[in-house]
């Protein structure tokens, strides 16, 4: 994963849309939780998928609603997380 447009694809394959529902288009600004588009399972999806897609390991202090708020937001954190390792 190299950009925030393909976290937001990831995030996207991760919601559960309702019923008779297309699938949006996120963008980075989109504000998940703001609009109901993401429950306690669906984060736990994401950061299985960020494990098992990315290699990227969110440690259990980072899975907080204010990393979830939007797409740039987890980006945000992918980001340091990825940084640290390089250390």
């Amino acid at each position: 994963m190299n950009t925030v447009e393909e976290l937001c694809t990831l995030i996207s394959s991760k919601i559960t849309w309702g019923r008779g529902e297309e699938p949006q288009q996120l963008s980075p600004d989109t504000p998940l939780l703001e609009q109901g588009l993401l429950d306690s399972l669906s984060i736990m999806q994401i950061v299985a998928a960020l494990d098992a897609q990315a290699g990227i390991v969110l440690p259990d202090t980072e899975i907080v609603a204010a990393n979830f708020r939007s797409p740039q937001a987890l980006w945000g954190v992918v980001e340091n997380i990825r940084a640290g390792a390089a250390l």
